[in-house]
């Protein structure tokens, strides 16, 4: 308990998880700009803040933009899952169904706006697989190896609202994971402790209770999940770490300076709009004497009582609103390039040509191969516990089934240019290659699947129509022997009578 304490006050303070928390907060566009305030020179030389002064706050919202061009090109459309074997195909496509591939999207939101993701895997109350995600900041991972592969143990630590009779009150909630289990403990206040921190965790008894049946040794761990009245356990910590990149930086470590750079100056030129009326004014004999009482009439009356020989003027610097819209330029430019993102406000967006699109989204899918590159080597390690949870439930092995992931990236094209394309490699390449590269097909499995079902419904009506034409010759050849039966019989007839 008490290293997990030091743990968890050392991660309170961390800079990591001050940044993830900005990046967040940038996301929701609540920048720094937001708390500014107009400072002047004051009495001795120090600053106070003036609140006369015009104080615009323009936030913009290039971090969402950004985080959100990526997880749309990436995970905008739905992705595929194969295997070899058919069974564990209809399981996965069970599981990746809509709302595990919405939290996917959300992962990778979470891990470029924190640096990290985290996916928490558990048995629900209806005793089916599923998964949580869980805000980074609450996470404390504890590795085995240097390359961050293995997990050791994840600490977790949120804040939860508890009633004590009609009164709210919040508790501070700690969980500790390992491979053999998970503890639960409550951070309290200890006012005993000298010269350290007056905190300490104790046990949790509300979830003891819960696992009461069990009649665990004091200081055991709780299991993983029930099965029945038995404790079950993973095997692993059941946490699958997914990372926006190997170092683990979110993306506002590369793009903030550059965004409150921009909010500034879109801010301060507007302030200088608008305190342009109250530019410097020099005057002349005032008949008065109170500087407040000048400005109240000259903003009430627009005009100021002036003794003999007395007057007014105003000194007002020009705005140079050339220079600053190309500081702005420059500022943007470098926070899509250091973003690796796509301005849409590009001069050159209406050239259309597959060549000049593959350059313009060149960073952003370059960025992309590196989230992809993470989440495939998640994703793998997700599958883990999906095998455990199905050899637990049937009994079925598929741990050694190889499982592609498939990310169907929300490409923007040419789709004259790719038709063309597709059509010039009939003969070249397999129709498979060219199906799976037509910008009109979304789902190959399936669209193969239909094309299959149109040949052989071609292929049977084309039977059939030959089996109606043999057919016809055949009725005519019959009809044609009928007709000179009957007229032999109606000769012989003929005959007979005469």
């Amino acid at each position: 308990e008490e290293i997990l304490l030091s743990e968890i006050l050392d991660w309170q303070i961390n800079p990591k998880r001050q940044q993830m928390l900005v990046g967040q907060r940038y996301y929701e566009n609540r920048n720094d700009i937001l708390q500014r305030r107009r400072m002047v020179i004051g009495e001795g030389g120090s600053l106070w803040e003036d609140t006369n002064l015009a104080n615009t706050k323009i936030a913009h919202a290039f971090a969402k933009k950004l985080v959100d061009q990526k997880c749309q090109y990436l995970l905008g459309n739905p992705m595929a899952i194969r295997s070899e074997c058919e069974e564990l195909n209809t399981v996965l496509n069970r599981i990746f169904d809509k709302q595990m591939l919405r939290r996917l999207g959300n992962l990778c939101k979470e891990s470029i706006n924190k640096g990290i993701a985290w996916l928490q895997v558990y048995i629900n109350g209806e005793g089916k697989l599923d998964f949580a995600k869980i805000p980074s900041e609450e996470v404390i991972p504890l590795w085995q190896d240097g390359e961050k592969r293995v997990l050791q143990g994840v600490i977790r630590m949120y804040t939860v609202l508890e009633y004590i009779g009609k009164e709210p009150t919040k508790a501070v909630k700690v969980e500790y994971w390992t491979s053999d289990g998970v503890r639960y403990y409550r951070m309290e206040k200890d006012e005993s402790r000298k010269n350290k921190p007056n905190y300490s965790l104790v046990p949790d008894e509300d979830m003891a209770e819960k696992f009461v049946d069990l009649k665990l040794k004091k200081g055991d761990p709780f299991p993983h999940f029930m099965n029945g009245k038995k404790g079950r356990f993973w095997g692993k910590v059941p946490f699958v770490a997914f990372r926006y990149n190997e170092e683990e930086l979110p993306l506002i470590t590369f793009i903030k300076g550059l965004i409150d750079d921009y909010d500034l100056l879109k801010s301060d030129d507007s302030n200088t709009i608008l305190d342009n009326p109250n530019s410097v004014l020099v005057i002349r004999n005032y008949d008065g004497t109170d500087l407040g009482e000048f400005r109240r009439n000259l903003a009430a009356y627009r005009a100021v009582k002036v003794s003999d020989n007395g007057g007014l003027e105003s000194i007002a610097a020009d705005i140079n609103t050339a220079s600053i819209n190309e500081h702005l330029s420059m500022v943007r430019k470098d926070l899509f390039e250091m973003g690796g993102g796509v301005d849409t406000q590009n001069n050159h967006t209406g050239n259309t040509s597959g060549e000049y699109l593959k350059y313009l989204y060149a960073d952003l899918d370059l960025d992309c191969n590196g989230i992809e590159r993470e989440f495939q080597a998640s994703l793998e390690q997700l599958l883990y516990f999906i095998f455990q949870y199905y050899r637990l439930l049937t009994e079925a092995d598929y741990s050694k089934e190889k499982v592609d992931f498939i990310f169907n990236r929300d490409i923007i094209i040419n789709e004259t240019e790719a038709i063309g394309n597709c059509v010039s490699s009939i003969g070249i390449l397999s129709d498979k290659t060219i199906l799976a590269n037509h910008p009109w097909v979304t789902d190959l499995i399936r669209e193969e699947k239909m094309i299959k079902e149109e040949n052989n419904k071609e292929e049977k009506n084309k039977e059939k129509n030959e089996d109606e034409q043999a057919g016809g010759g055949q009725n005519a050849n019959d009809k044609a022997a009928v007709n000179a039966d009957n007229s032999q019989s109606t000769v012989s007839d003929s005959a007979d009578i005469k």
